[in-house]
């Protein structure tokens, strides 16, 4: 049976319709997928941009540097740029007709582990065979911690410096009344409370001798530079600056 040219060109227009509608849905489905989307992906940029900045990581502090906390604390004793007071006196004799006798204060700063550098100021009494007398002296040294703990408890040294003396009388008798302090010696240091961290940050003894010279190295001709030579030991107590 045939249909007529009219049903079959109705049925073709309904097909056409039909996958129109079939196509405009499709496109629907797609464009609210599409926003569905979009309005997840905003919504996470948004929570993320809310959220605060994660805290920058501080790293742990290197135990070698051994660094200033927080609180500025000084550095241990021994390790390179600590700087320490010292306060003391010292003893000298030449063991014949004279004795020299100071009280001297010392600033001194580790330039590199266990190699201390000081700057020192004494005042001076001299008792000698004629006219005692006083004096102020200024000294640099150069003090090598060759054996320590490791937290630097106890340290060992050898030191050696120079200084120029002025004094109010001649010195020795005879002399002038500028000279020169040379010095070559040794001695040990020695904390008075336990370490922190393992640095010995508190105040310690010292103790030491030395080979003690006085000389103004001819300036005024040999009959002007009778100088003087003992031994002196010193003691004093260290404190951080």
């Amino acid at each position: 049976m045939r249909l007529p040219h009219s049903v079959l060109g109705g049925l073709a227009g309904l097909g056409l319709l039909a996958s129109s509608a079939s196509v405009r849905a499709d496109a629907l489905d797609s464009a609210a997928s599409f926003d569905h989307s979009l309005t997840i992906d905003i919504a996470q940029i948004t929570t993320r941009a809310a959220e605060p900045p994660a805290e920058p990581v501080t790293p742990a502090p290197d135990a070698p540097d051994r660094a200033k906390d927080a609180a500025g604390r000084a550095l241990g004793y021994g390790f390179s740029g600590s700087r320490w007071w010292t306060i003391g006196t010292a003893y000298a004799n030449n063991f014949k007709d004279a004795s020299d006798i100071n009280i001297h204060v010392a600033y001194s700063e580790f330039i590199a582990d266990e190699l201390e550098f000081a700057v020192e100021a004494a005042g001076w009494y001299f008792h000698q065979d004629g006219d005692d007398t006083g004096g102020v002296s200024g000294s640099m040294v150069f003090r090598w911690h060759f054996w320590h703990a490791p937290d630097f408890k106890w340290t060992v040294f050898g030191d050696a410096g120079i200084g120029i003396l002025g004094s109010f009388d001649t010195v020795p008798d005879g002399g002038t009344g500028f000279n020169f302090l040379p010095r070559i010696g040794g001695g040990f240091t020695y904390a008075l409370n336990d370490s922190i961290e393992g640095e010995s940050r508190g105040p310690r003894l010292m103790v030491g001798v030395r080979y003690h010279h006085i000389s103004n190295g001819r300036i005024s001709g040999d009959s002007r530079n009778p100088a003087r030579d003992g031994i002196a030991i010193y003691a004093g107590l260290v404190i951080p600056f």
